[in-house]
């Protein structure tokens, strides 16, 4: 049997609102949706995909970050802290000083003017400036100058975009010089909280992040002494995107869209004054959809439990 041969069928946000609307039977196939109705259906949709994380969707909305630890530095504010979703990494090829701007590396590749540089220093702690110029294959220019010496070999990173605030922290680990990963455990407030010396110096082993509205705080313990490690690998979930146009496409997969025009549906019933068996009837077919998602939308691996031997 023949077949299209694609399978990348994506819809937008005019598309939800349009079939959404057609299921409430206020417009048929055609019809021009008013403005102002167009906007209550984004403002309602865009309300419903945030429900959805508290719902658990969460798979397809997790990206990994990487956290850029300094020394004895005991809690970070995810959204403003040294993390990104993808950075470059190389090292100085000469002794650098105190304020100096000219900083020798192995490659400037990836680098581009303003972005967030961090240059390792001999005292372990990372001096964060930003690109000014990329001067050529081996060498930038910095805006403000490095706090104190950084001799030849120090680790250097560079990326554009800052991580955003983080829902939730799926899993963490903790990445050394020579790029060796280590699981670091989750913990609640309780447990962070109960730790007698919340300085102690070492590699970290535990973290609690609490999220609060603005920037989440995450906390770490101990407190990275920074010289054979540097960095937090993060799983984190993270919020759709807003809907802003109607040629915005979802964050979510195609097999979620079913579950956007009903659930859609369902949400502008009673603003439209359907009858209470329609409304119901929406509402049974939003939340049918929604269930397959909720059971598709899972980590295809082992469940494993174990004793919690910590206290």
């Amino acid at each position: 049997m023949a077949t299209s041969g694609s399978k990348d069928y994506s819809i937008t946000r005019a598309n939800i609102i349009d079939a959404a609307l057609r299921k409430t039977g206020e417009f048929d196939a055609g019809d021009t949706v008013p403005g102002d109705e167009t906007t209550a259906a984004d403002f309602a949709l865009n309300l419903m995909i945030k429900e959805w994380v508290a719902r658990g969707i969460d798979i397809w909305l997790r990206d990994e970050v990487t956290l850029f630890l300094q020394p004895n530095q005991q809690s970070y504010a995810m959204g403003t802290a040294n993390a990104t979703t993808s950075y470059v990494e190389t090292t100085t090829t000469a002794a650098e000083v105190t304020s100096a701007t000219v900083i020798d590396v192995t490659s400037s590749t990836g680098m581009t003017a303003a972005d967030i540089i961090g240059i390792k220093l001999d005292d372990d702690s990372i001096h964060w400036d930003t690109i000014a110029t990329v001067d050529s294959s081996i060498q930038v220019t910095i805006t403000t100058g490095i706090a104190s010496a950084a001799a030849s070999g120090n680790k250097v990173y560079a990326y554009t975009t800052t991580a955003g605030r983080p829902q939730k922290i799926i899993s963490a680990f903790r990445r050394d010089i020579n790029a060796l990963d280590t699981q670091v455990s989750i913990i609640g407030e309780t447990d962070y909280r109960s730790q007698s010396n919340k300085a102690s110096e070492g590699p970290p082993v535990e973290i609690w992040y609490q999220p609060t509205l603005t920037t989440g705080t995450l906390y770490v313990w101990p407190v990275d002494g920074g010289k054979n490690w540097d960095k937090l690998v993060l799983s984190c979930q993270f919020l759709p995107d807003d809907f802003d146009s109607g040629a915005d496409n979802p964050e979510f997969p195609i097999e979620f869209g079913n579950a956007l025009v009903w659930g859609l549906a369902a949400e502008l019933a009673s603003e439209y004054g359907l009858p209470p068996k329609e409304v119901q009837y929406l509402e049974a077919k939003a939340e049918h959809k929604i269930d397959i998602m909720l059971n598709y939308d899972v980590e295809n691996a082992s469940v494993e439990f174990a004793l919690d031997v910590r206290h």
